[in-house]
């Protein structure tokens, strides 16, 4: 009776340490981190309640059972309650009236049996003063949806870890960190970067910076160049997209400075200015270089874009017209671009959506690391040569391999102004990040006038959108503004779905 007595014991201590076990691995690590780094209490108000559709029931609750297991790894007081909303005024008019739309928390009616369920699937994350709203059902676009289906379940019941987990991180930040899109060089206006915006706007404040726009000195009544650098030092990253237009002496100047006192870049930059348009009627036009006099200058740093366009057989369809009717034909100067797996920006295997991609060369090896490339079934056309329809009907027997179209460096810089001599300029810095992609088109969405825009990797041709676009930018800039943990943790949440 006795060794029975000390089994049992010893198997409910198995058990109990077993458990613990299975609830650790429930979470991941980065979660945990968060968790354990909360700087003072949370309280979260779930307002998916009352009356439910039935797989809507079963997301309520699992973000009961997740909030409950929060609650056991956070450092600080954790709660949390399902709040059912009175959409009754006290007027006379008795009317209904939403309480939460001034925290952009809308219902949605949800149709399951031919019964409507009018549900708000959301929570507001409370943290001292901060308040943030969180979309519990990922797939939600329009006020009136059918019942969720089991994929659709899923894969809301799979990300509500990692949407917490972000606002958790977010709201606790006294300031969002300030990101630039810098103009004065031609680069691409609102319209066409405002997709990327509205992504990033989640997690960074986003402003426009002109180079070109001093504020003058009070004595010399000349522009303040170092109130300007000043001004950009505010900026975490700045982001150079697509520009068109030579950077004078003075913009490289601002740019190496910003860089020198820690400021990270993202150059998107052509290496030609070829284009669709340039056929303009004819079946082939000449290759020119886009002359923006930043060769040498990038080189410096680690890097350069060719003056080269990449073909390459892994490629989208594009439309030529024929006879006045429109044929869809493999387009080599449109390469679907990978990337690089073994690095935290590309985890998730992502291919890319581009434009006339032109080739890098790397010039300081010790520092780079390749983020996106061509296939090995690729070659290049320099400029001087032509851009032919003839390519469609061409087979290659071919190819000099993979390119280059994206590349990270990070560690020690030198300035391009080192021979200066002057008190305030920087000429190194012994840590930093940038980031050289060679096709602007990789952040472009493509505008719909008057009133309405493609999202960003839009592909007409199958009616889709490449999502590797958006993935790879907002991953790249995480990345450079130590937002590692982010990345990490949507890696993990869509490799999860995945399987």
């Amino acid at each position: 009776m006795k060794k029975i007595l000390l089994f049992l014991i010893i198997c409910s201590i198995i058990s109990c340490f077993t458990s613990k076990d299975n609830s650790e691995k429930l979470l991941y690590g980065e979660s945990k981190k968060i968790l354990n780094t909360l700087q003072d209490k949370v309280y979260i108000n779930i307002y998916m309640q009352g009356d439910l559709s039935p797989n809507f029931k079963v997301l309520q609750s699992k973000t009961k059972e997740i909030l409950t297991k929060f609650k056991k790894f956070s450092n600080k007081e954790l709660d949390f309650e399902f709040v059912s909303i009175s959409e009754k005024t006290n007027d006379k008019a008795n009317r209904i009236y939403n309480p939460l739309s001034s925290q952009g928390i809308h219902p949605i009616w949800v149709e399951n049996n031919k019964n409507y369920h009018k549900t708000y699937p959301y929570a507001v994350v409370n943290f001292r003063e901060q308040s943030l709203p969180i979309l519990l059902h990922n797939s939600l676009f329009y006020d009136t949806i059918s019942e969720l289906t089991e994929e659709e379940l899923n894969k809301s019941i799979n990300h509500l870890e990692y949407n917490f987990m972000e606002s958790f991180y977010l709201v606790q930040q006294k300031e969002k960190k300030k990101i630039a899109f810098l103009t004065g060089n031609g680069q691409l206006d609102t319209i066409n970067t405002c997709d990327i915006r509205n992504t990033l706007s989640k997690f960074y404040d986003i402003d426009f910076f002109d180079l070109r726009s001093f504020e003058l000195d009070t004595k010399t009544n000349k522009p303040d160049i170092w109130k300007q650098i000043e001004r950009m030092k505010k900026y975490e990253c700045i982001v150079i997209a697509k520009p068109s237009r030579t950077f004078f002496e003075m913009d490289k100047f601002l740019i190496d400075q910003y860089i020198m006192n820690g400021g990270k870049t993202f150059w998107l930059v052509d290496g030609t200015t070829a284009n669709m348009n340039q056929f303009n009627g004819n079946l082939e036009f000449e290759i020119f270089e886009n002359n923006l006099e930043i060769d040498d200058y990038l080189s410096n740093y680690g890097a350069k874009i060719n003056k080269d366009l990449i073909l390459d057989q892994k490629c989208v369809k594009s439309p030529v017209y024929i006879k006045e009717e429109i044929a869809y034909l493999n387009w080599q100067y449109r390469p679907i671009l990978s990337t690089n797996t073994s690095h935290i920006i590309g985890k998730l295997e992502d291919t890319l959506l581009t434009d006339f991609v032109s080739s890098i060369t790397i010039t300081q090896s010790d520092k780079s690391t390749i983020l996106l490339s061509s296939s090995e079934k690729s070659n290049n056309k320099n400029c001087g040569e032509k851009v032919s329809f003839d390519i469609v009907k061409q087979t290659q027997s071919s190819f000099t391999g993979k390119k280059i179209s994206a590349v990270l460096l990070e560690g020690e810089f030198n300035s391009n102004y080192s021979e200066i001599k002057h008190e305030k300029i920087k000429v190194n810095i012994k840590s930093n990040k940038m980031i050289l992609v060679s096709d602007g088109d990789i952040i472009a969405n493509l505008d719909n006038p008057p009133n309405f825009y493609f999202p960003l990797g839009y592909y007409h041709f199958g009616r889709n959108v490449f999502d590797g676009n958006t993935n790879f930018i907002l991953n790249s800039i995480q990345y450079m503004c130590d937002d590692e943990i982010l990345i990490k943790l949507l890696n993990k949440t869509k490799l999860n779905e995945k399987r």
